[in-house]
């Protein structure tokens, strides 16, 4: 169920981007997710662990990471309560409570990516609230790893 709102959360804020043709897709199954959307607008793949589901979304055109996490905020489903958002080096993070399972979801948006005209977005889905140095270690994991599925 998790993935599913995360998908359906990514999904909504997808418009406009093209696929990013240097995704090392073979990269992205042997990790363990599945690539549940791949269309000109964007490559979407997701995996759910004993902790956390990962929603991840590759965008490529003419946008930047600051629009993307505006076009999250904008789009998120009612049932995620906007908590707060925060800016580092590396990302934008914003906080969601989701009111239905009463777990959370962190989306960070990288900055910056080692592709150049891709946008890396993330939605992080846990039943914990992590704080902020618990979340930093997970976003910089977490985007370390997808940058690895890129060429």
């Amino acid at each position: 169920m998790k993935k599913i709102i995360l998908g359906l959360f990514l999904i909504l804020g997808a418009i406009s981007f093209a696929v990013p043709k240097n995704l090392d897709a073979n990269k992205v199954k042997k990790a363990g997710y599945e690539i549940t959307r791949d269309e000109d607008s964007a490559v979407i793949f997701g995996k759910s662990t004993d902790n956390a589901g990962i929603t991840v979304a590759l965008f490529i055109g003419d946008t930047s990471a600051k629009d993307v996490n505006d076009s999250i905020k904008a789009t998120a489903p009612k049932s995620q309560k906007f908590l707060s958002s925060r800016e580092t080096k590396r990302a934008y993070i914003s906080k969601y409570k989701d009111n239905e399972y009463n777990g959370f979801t962190y989306s960070f948006v990288a900055k910056n990516s080692k592709s150049k005209g891709t946008i890396i977005s993330v939605l992080y889905m846990t039943d914990k609230a992590l704080k902020d140095a618990e979340l930093d270690k997970v976003v910089d994991k977490t985007l370390n790893e997808i940058e690895s599925f890129l060429k």
